[in-house]
């Protein structure tokens, strides 16, 4: 269970107009569309190929000269070309260059007075094959006056390697007229493959008159749409935001907001500036009027400044719908489906607004069943209904659409990522059910007019086509409205959400999760901590407050040694009784290593018998009940050679020369090598006393500085002269070198209690001299 924190306020109201002035995130808005620009710029530069030099040492013009049916012409103050296709093929070509492909990206011509039905065949030589020439085709547009036409090169599966020729022939399509046709070319010149190049391309593309730019049917289009810039530009913009303030939500959100509203403004001006936009029609006017209605009838949308009524709305709404039904009954048809949903969902009075939430979704996706069934039988992928049989493929008109209607694609790529990135808090509503349904139908309805030809034929022109997906964009605005008006005041706002636990998991699913504990546990084994987090991942996403979750999240918290978030983690997890012994091996593991002695003698018994388990029961009665309950506990295990080494160093805090020998004999270490003879050391010390043993103790501290042996005997032999403070140094480097002398803490407990004694009387000793000075003073 997650607890909610912060103010008992999840939000406030979704600001539409924010005071103007500059702030940070004004700076910040415009930073990122800044950067997402220029990133999108170089993202096209790379896929046309210019990103280099260009031409370098290669003359910008390509010095053609004429051939058959080609003759010198005069074109203002310059010489040209003029092409005679009457009677045949208008040949000119030039030759004695070598220009490498990849520092071209097409060939620019200067065309004027150039007949309808011409088609040019461009043929060049190149290095990779010498004796075959390739060729292309295209249409050459007809022009009157004088007109720049790029033949883009650039992806031509030919143009590779270094081009020695290159022949431009002209003919008419249609060989039977015997009309006079002809074309003059003022000159050619290369398209560099440079940055300056790569942009001037991109501007005869999408500001130029139609048709500037040819593209050969062999080559690959490597030329972004406008449409697919200002909606690559809108996302990346958009993340870049998020991103800067991830940790402070009300600063993000006036980001996006100021974010959406200059991505609106480039759209609208790259829209109307772009050269398919069809201008401001009679459907367009009718797409915003309808647009405008279902507005109107979205109550939850504070439109500024017009305070209505509920009446009043919807009879502006119904005012807006009988305009744009006046002005291009099509539209007006598409959005009266969504309006009507929208406006039962928005109103209180019906029966629709005191649905569940699970009711409402079922409605949504019955509402995509038409549109998805439009959809399928467009494809051929189902058999078409007698109804439904000269439905259309609409794949050809909606890339038409998505390319002259510009930044209608951006901005609803734009809306989808405000909200996926709008910082609502978790109690907020994340969608509205009646908008979704309406977006569905809206977008059913503009299929239909794509789909269906008797439809489609009483569109009036293009501009009708991008009109009825009007409705549509503000459905989707509607949708993503709820989530709008929250905004999440802290970054850990959260709200009380029920995880599942065993109980809610099938047979299955609960074998999957059991599976991956033990993927858990047998990766820590082998120190892959990638693979246990990998495994815990999958266990969240299946049951995140299962108990076989909470083991392995404390599994891997305790192989990190994040111990804080162990606890915290075992906190849930003591909570669940009763404890299964591989539960009870995690808490005992995690209080021993917390010094909570008193838990691990709690743990314990339930835990598992093995020797790690025992080992931290004796270290947590050594601390609470002294040596003898440890001794008890360790000689009860079965192996008497497991713990010899342990109980030995038991036995020696007693002063047990004779039991401390027997245990030294069943741990099996040498009396020849170092850590044997300071433990015989250690035994003559306690039955000879320190004199006899202090100089060969001091050698073998000396000459053997790891040896934790060696140490221990050394800090005793210091303890037993009188030498606290060194005893005690001594001891603690000891059971850092040797882990198995972990009995010397009980000795290292004891100094400290003396060296804390000490310092206590020689306070008090000071404080009471201080008193005898001060009593012996005369006062005046």
């Amino acid at each position: 269970m997650i607890r909610m924190h912060g103010d008992d306020k999840i939000g406030h109201d979704f600001e539409l107009y924010p005071s103007m002035t500059i702030r940070p995130t004004a700076l910040a808005a415009l930073a990122a569309i800044i950067i997402s620009t220029l990133l999108a710029l170089l993202l096209q530069l790379g896929l046309l190929g210019a990103l280099g030099w260009g031409l370098g040492n290669v003359a910008n013009e390509l010095p053609l000269v004429a051939g058959a049916n080609v003759r010198d012409a005069n074109v203002g103050e310059t010489k040209g070309l003029r092409f005679d296709p009457t009677r045949g093929a208008a040949v000119a070509q030039a030759a004695n260059f070598l220009l490498p492909a990849n520092n071209a990206l097409g060939l620019i011509l200067h065309t004027e007075d150039v007949s309808p039905g011409l088609r040019l065949t461009l043929g060049w030589l190149s290095t990779l094959d010498l004796r075959r020439p390739a060729t292309t085709n295209v249409s050459l547009p007809s022009n009157a006056d004088l007109q720049q036409s790029v033949v883009l090169l650039t992806g031509h599966p030919q143009w590779r390697e270094r081009v020695t020729r290159m022949g431009l022939a002209v003919e008419r399509t249609n060989r039977t007229e015997s009309a006079t046709v002809s074309a003059l070319l003022a000159r050619a010149e290369w398209l560099p493959a440079s940055p300056l190049g790569g942009m001037r391309l991109l501007s005869t593309a999408w500001f130029s008159p139609a048709g500037n730019i040819i593209t050969p049917n062999e080559s690959a289009s490597r030329l972004l749409p406008l449409a697919l810039w200002l909606a690559l530009i809108a996302a990346c913009s958009l993340l870049l935001v998020a991103m800067l303030f991830r940790k402070k939500p009300e600063q993000r959100a006036e980001a996006l907001r100021l974010s959406v509203g200059l991505l609106v403004a480039a759209s609208v001006v790259l829209t109307v500036l772009a050269n398919r936009w069809p201008g401001w029609t009679v459907p367009l006017g009718a797409g915003m009027a309808a647009a405008l209605a279902l507005l109107l009838l979205a109550r939850s949308v504070a439109l500024p400044q017009l305070p209505l009524t509920a009446a009043q709305r919807t009879a502006l709404a119904a005012l807006a719908l009988g305009v744009a039904w006046m002005l291009a009954p099509l539209v007006s048809a598409v959005a009266m489906v969504p309006g009507l949903v929208i406006w039962l969902g928005s109103s209180q009075s019906t029966l629709s607004s005191r649905m569940p939430a699970s009711t409402m979704r079922v409605i949504v996706l019955l509402a995509a069943l038409p549109m998805l069934l439009l959809a399928a039988v467009a494809q051929g992928m189902i058999p078409a209904p007698s109804l439904l049989k000269p439905l259309v493929d609409p794949t050809g008109t909606l890339t038409t659409v998505a390319t002259a209607s510009g930044g209608l694609p951006g901005l609803a790529l734009g809306v989808l990522m405000t909200h996926q990135l709008w910082p609502a808090s978790a109690a907020s509503t994340r969608w509205s059910s009646s908008g979704a349904a309406a977006l569905m139908w809206a977008m059913t309805g503009a299929l239909a007019v794509l789909t269906i030809p008797k439809i489609a034929a009483l569109a009036a022109g293009s501009s009708t086509y991008i009109a009825v997906f009007f409705p549509a964009l503000i459905c989707l605005l509607l949708a993503a409205w709820p989530k709008f008006q929250s905004i999440a005041k802290t970054a850990a706002e959260t709200v009380a959400v029920e995880a599942k636990s065993e109980q809610d998991l099938s047979t299955q699913a609960l074998a999957l999760l059991q599976s991956h504990g033990e993927r858990v546990q047998a990766t820590l084994l082998r120190g892959e901590s990638g693979a246990a987090h990998a495994a815990l991942a999958q266990m969240q996403r299946i049951a995140p407050a299962a108990r076989a979750t909470t083991l392995a999240r404390l599994r891997v918290t305790l192989f990190e040694g994040d111990l804080v978030s162990a606890e915290a983690v075992a906190t849930a997890l003591q909570h669940s009784e009763p404890l299964a012994t591989e539960e009870r091996d995690a808490l005992l593991d995690l209080a021993h290593r917390s010094n909570q002695q008193t838990r691990v003698l709690a743990l314990a018994p339930g835990a598992s018998l093995t020797e790690r388990n025992q080992r931290m029961l004796a270290i947590a009665q050594l601390g609470t009940e002294g040596p003898s309950a440890a001794l008890q506990t360790l000689t009860a295990w079965p192996d008497e050679h497991c713990f010899a080494a342990e109980i030995a160093e038991l036995h020696l805090l007693g002063d047990d020369v004779a039991a401390a020998q027997m245990a030294l004999v069943n741990s099996g270490i040498a009396l020849d090598e170092p850590a044997g003879q300071a433990y015989i050391a250690r035994l003559g010390m306690r039955v000879e006393g320190p004199q006899g043993h202090a100089q060969e103790i001091s050698r073998m501290a000396t000459y053997n500085p790891q040896l934790g042996v060696a140490q221990a005997a050394l800090g005793e032999l210091l303890q037993r002269t009188g030498n606290a403070t060194g005893a005690r140094a001594r001891l603690l480097l000891a059971v850092k070198l040797d882990l198995a002398l972990w009995p010397l803490n009980y000795r290292i407990a004891q100094l400290e209690q003396t060296l804390q004694g000490a310092a206590t009387r020689s306070a008090a000793t000071a404080s009471g001299t201080d008193v005898q000075k001060n009593a012996s003073t005369p006062t005046t």
